[in-house]
């Protein structure tokens, strides 16, 4: 179990980190608690961004071709996880300008996803692409998956922009 005040518990070696996997992802509060990063509200504010937050930004996901020239992949969605440090949007601009982005996916609605891809999804057996719980009630009839393949930096300047929000938690 987490101490008191912390989100996780402490983990040693590579058996209790496949110990405490295994646990979180059997547990039935996952999807529940999943965006829920700060035990402690009252040292949250509203313009906190974190490592794990959803935030919708429209844009492609940027690549590099096998020719060596820019291009992008359509992300028509515009979903993002956060995977960046949150301790990073708390230093200056100088120390740490820059966080990291995946792109969130569509795999299909909820019925339409095979049990198999959906477990694997869920288990990390791939270990790329991982399953996004519902991150409201407008998503809870679709599965996504985030792809750690696809990591895209961003200026961190950009995700306190009005036209960027934050799908993860609620204001």
């Amino acid at each position: 179990m987490a101490p008191a005040g912390e989100r996780w518990p402490p983990v040693y070696d590579a058996d209790d980190l496949a110990r405490e996997i295994k646990r979180i992802t059997e547990d039935a509060r996952l999807a529940r608690d999943f965006f829920d990063w700060r035990l402690d509200r009252s040292v949250s504010s509203p313009d906190d961004i974190c490592q794990g937050d959803v935030v919708l930004l429209e844009s492609d996901v940027p690549v590099i071709t096998q020719d060596g020239q820019p291009a992008t992949i359509e992300h028509p969605e515009g979903v993002w996880m956060v995977i960046g440090n949150t301790c990073d949007f708390d230093r200056s601009i100088l120390d740490a300008r820059w966080t990291q982005l995946i792109p969130i996916m569509k795999a299909g609605k909820v019925g339409e996803v095979t049990q198999a891809e959906l477990s694997a999804a869920r288990r990390y057996t791939q270990a790329r692409r991982f399953y996004v719980p519902p991150w409201s009630s407008l998503t809870e009839q679709e599965v996504h998956i985030a792809d750690l393949l696809l990591p895209v930096a961003v200026d961190k300047r950009v995700l306190r922009e009005p036209s960027v929000r934050r799908l993860s938690r609620h204001e």
